[in-house]
Formats: structure tokens, C-alpha cells, sequence
């Protein structure tokens, strides 16, 4: 205010109106209607000129004037579009079902941790290594013969796609054919459309006008692939150094199928106490094969913890893109024993580290992540081989078919209960609490695909057709 009004005597004394009155620059002019005009000129200008600077402030990065901020005046009313925002809902008690209740206190950590046992970071330093240095190193560049005849060193070159079928209202890819517009028009198709005018209008005489009209409109249907955000979250516990077989034929595979694209593939390593992205999504092979050096068998099974560090980084992939298409692959033999660093403390036995791998996965749910565990425990072939199904359909029939046994409601509660079903379930839990599927590491290397596999049934429903519910009825018939 006090630079508000200092600015106003100012202008009294330096406007250009007070020459037109005889009065000099830096003299107070006495003519009363002279103060007047100048206030009315002064009030508009003191009001653009304050708003430009705070425009000027908003958008500076640094200063001791840097992001302040405004509020606008209003009547605090939700805007169009924000009626059913969280302010505006009524408030509800949310009670607690048995899944997350008690249910969960089933599997208690075998060991007894405190808050102080998180304080450190996973020891990557420690174990036996998963991939051999060398081996990496020979992958890491390709050599090739120039004209001059030296060689050199280069990367793959770029198939300039991705491995995910692009969707058709995307613009992705080169245009196939045409359709009538479906929703919001992407790309309109011009030469059909002008056919379909002309269609619609018959001939047209010479100079007229075609006058093409909205149910004229056709759209382009492109035909590519859109490139992946793939999220390996690789289990490096000590139990796991019985598998490194699989685990190496996974990684080689997914490598044969991604590099050289334009997919973008990370790496989360879960250990000891925690989980650290040891390699950001990127397409540059060279980068994973370093960060593969890191991978080292040791170590508890922070399962959970593995899954929020893959969460954490698609929230900030999509900060970058929100067109980002994220894929998390688990591969682990899904035996967890540490719980989340937060559930430590007062109420310690509520807090499992069954119960945070619910919580996990039905937050990626929440984020539409395609969700993909693959386990490395070659004794699940049992269950394939007894239901004769595919491993993720022949957990699941097991798993309805004690329910129905037990009177349970709910897939997640039976296995929670069932004691044999809560130690070896643990790939097909997340699988379906996280709305992915569950695969068998030996049965999956045997595959063309890998991926292929994946993505064809990645958006699939979880649950059994009413076909094979009726075979269930069958089995309990039987039995």
C-alpha cells in the first residue's frame, strides 16, 4: 500500500498532463480538475502494472520473490467437471473386510524386526553374482566393419517400433483403412469423406461448392505399435540362488525381444530390507548390461517392497509422459518374510508382509499397470500337471474349488487362509489382486515369446469363464 500510494504523488508530480497547464515537471500542480484526470489516468495504470509483476514473480525459478502465488476471488463453488471431487463427497466410514483384516495376520515375518533394521540400504555389494562380467561386457557393443576399413564400435540399430499393438484410435503407425468416427475425431481420412459427400449430394455442377457435412466425416485407422515401459522387479534374495538358471533365460530372453526397439526397459532389485531401482527405464542396452553387474544372490525377501519401488517409478515416468504404456514384470519364488518398512511399529503383528503384498499390487490395480509374476519354483509344475491348464487357470481352479469346499466368498480370503495355498500361492495372489496373471518360469522359456505371451493376456479378466465353472461343478460332483 505504501508503494501504492508513493507511486500516486509521483505521478502527480511527473505526468505529462501538468505541461498542458503550464506546470513544470516535478511541480504539484493547484488545479483541482488536473489532480482529478490524473487520478482517473493513475488507477488503471497502477492496476496492469501490479499484475504484470505478479505474473513476472509467478514465473520466476529463483529469487527471494521466486513462485508467489495469487488467489483469485470467488464464491469457493466446485467448477463444472469437479463435482464429485474429494471436498464435495459425503463422508463414509470405511469398515474393514477380512481380507485386510484379520485374515492377513495368518503370515507373520518368521523374524523379529524392528524400525532400525530398515535404517540401511540393501548390500549390493554382497553375494554371488547373478550374471558373469565378461559375458556382459562382449554383449555390450556390436563391432562393425566401416567402408575405410577399420572397425568400430556401435550399438544395434533401432527396429523403430515397440512391442505393444497400438490401439486403433491412436495415431500411431500408417493409416490401413477408414471407418465412421467413434468419439473424438483423431485423423480425418479426406478422401473418403469427400466421397461420402458426394455420395450424400449426388452430382455436382460446375462451380458449385461441395459442402461436406458432419456425418460426412470419416476417420483413418492407423495400423503400428506403440513402445512399452517395462519394469523387471528381479527378487536377489538368498533363495532365490537355486534359480538363477531361469532368472539368466528370462532376462535373455526379454533382451532378444526388446533390444534395438524403441521399448524402454528398468530394473528393480529387491533384498535384505529394501528394494533400489538400480537401472531407470531406458533403451540403451549398454546401461542394463552395467547395472546387471550389479546383481548380486543375498539376503531376506522384501517382496512388497519391491513392488512399491516399481510403483514409484511409473508415477514418475508418467510425470514425464502420461501416454507411457508401464509393464512390471516379478520374477521371484514369492516366499516374502519382511514387511513394509512403514508397517513397523505400535500394532507390529497387523502388519505382514502378506498383508503389504495385497496392498502393493492392488495399488499398481489402481494405476492401470499390466501386471506380469513369473515364478522360478520348479515345484508348481505339480499343479500344471494336475489340472491340466496353464499355471495361472490352474491355481485359480484350485483355489475356487477349496473355496467352494470351505464356504469362503472371496479367491484373495481363501488363499489367506488355507495354509498351504498362503506358503506357494504367492505369484498367483499379486496376480490377481494386481487385475495381471501369473506364469511358470519353466513354462514360459519354452514359449516363442515371451513378451508376446505376456501382452496377449495382460488384459484378460482374471477371473473363470462361466465354462469352466461349470467344469468345477463337475469336480465337486465327482469329489
Amino acid at each position: 500500500m505504501m508503494v501504492v500510494s508513493f507511486a500516486y504523488f509521483a505521478w502527480l508530480a511527473i505526468s505529462p498532463l501538468n505541461l498542458l497547464w503550464g506546470y513544470s515537471l516535478g511541480m504539484f500542480p493547484t488545479n483541482i480538475e488536473l489532480y482529478i484526470i490524473n487520478t482517473i489516468l493513475y488507477i488503471p495504470l497502477i492496476y496492469y502494472t501490479v499484475r504484470r509483476w505478479l505474473r513476472t514473480m509467478m514465473k520466476r525459478q529463483s529469487g527471494p520473490a521466486a513462485g508467489i502465488d495469487t488467489v483469485e476471488p470467488g464464491h469457493a463453488e466446485p467448477e463444472p467437471g469437479d463435482e464429485w471431487g474429494r471436498a464435495t463427497r459425503p463422508y463414509k466410514a470405511k469398515t474393514e473386510t477380512k481380507v485386510t483384516g484379520s485374515k492377513s495376520e495368518l503370515r507373520e515375518s518368521f523374524l523379529t524386526v524392528d524400525a532400525a533394521f530398515y535404517v540401511k540400504l540393501p548390500d549390493f555389494d554382497t553375494g554371488e553374482s547373478l550374471f558373469e562380467t565378461k559375458d556382459l561386457k562382449s554383449k555390450a557393443m556390436v563391432r562393425s566393419r566401416v567402408s575405410s576399413g577399420g572397425w568400430m564400435n556401435k550399438r544395434v540399430s533401432s527396429r523403430a517400433v515397440g512391442s505393444l499393438k497400438a490401439k486403433e484410435s491412436l495415431k500411431t503407425g500408417r493409416p490401413t483403412r477408414w471407418r465412421r468416427p467413434v468419439g473424438e475425431v483423431r485423423s480425418i481420412h479426406l478422401p473418403s469423406t469427400i466421397m461420402a459427400a458426394i455420395t450424400r449430394i449426388g452430382k455436382v455442377s460446375k462451380g458449385e461448392r461441395l459442402k461436406i457435412e458432419s456425418e460426412d466425416i470419416r476417420e483413418s485407422v492407423h495400423s503400428g505399435r506403440t513402445p512399452l515401459t517395462i519394469l523387471l522387479v528381479l527378487d536377489v534374495s538368498l533363495s532365490m540362488k537355486g534359480s538363477l538358471k531361469e532368472v539368466r533365460g528370462l532376462l535373455e530372453k526379454i533382451e532378444q525381444e526388446t533390444r534395438g526397439s524403441k521399448d524402454r526397459v528398468g530394473i528393480i532389485a529387491f533384498k535384505d530390507s529394501g528394494a533400489i531401482e538400480i537401472q531407470a527405464p531406458t533403451t540403451n542396452w549398454n546401461k542394463i548390461y552395467r547395472a546387471m553387474t550389479r546383481l548380486k544372490i543375498s539376503g531376506l525377501t522384501p517382496l512388497a517392497e519391491g513392488l512399491m519401488k516399481s510403483l514409484e517409478a511409473i508415477k514418475r515416468e508418467r510425470m514425464r509422459n502420461k501416454d507411457v504404456e508401464p509393464l512390471v514384470i516379478v520374477v521371484s519364488d514369492f516366499a516374502p518374510n519382511i514387511p513394509l518398512a512403514q508397517s513397523v511399529g505400535p500394532g507390529e503383528a497387523l502388519y505382514t508382509p502378506i498383508k503389504d503384498l495385497v496392498k502393493a499390487s492392488r495399488l499398481l490395480r489402481k494405476q492401470d499397470v499390466r501386471l506380469a509374476t513369473i515364478s522360478v519354483d520348479r515345484s508348481h509344475r505339480k499343479w500344471v500337471k494336475f489340472m491340466k491348464r496353464p499355471y495361472h487357470e490352474a491355481l485359480e481352479l484350485a483355489t475356487v474349488l477349496r473355496m467352494r469346499k470351505e464356504g469362503f466368498n472371496d479367491i484373495i480370503e481363501t488363499i489367506l487362509t488355507i495354509h498351504e495355498f498362503r506358503q506357494s500361492f504367492g505369484a498367483f495372489l499379486i496376480a490377481r489382486a494386481g487385475g495381471g496373471r501369473a506364469y511358470l518360469a519353466v513354462e514360459l522359456l519354452k514359449e516363442k515369446s515371451v513378451l508376446g505371451t505376456i501382452l496377449s493376456a495382460s488384459r484378460s479378466k482374471a477371473q473363470l469363464s462361466v465354462h469352466r465353472l461349470k467344469e468345477i461343478e463337475a469336480y465337486i460332483d465327482l469329489y
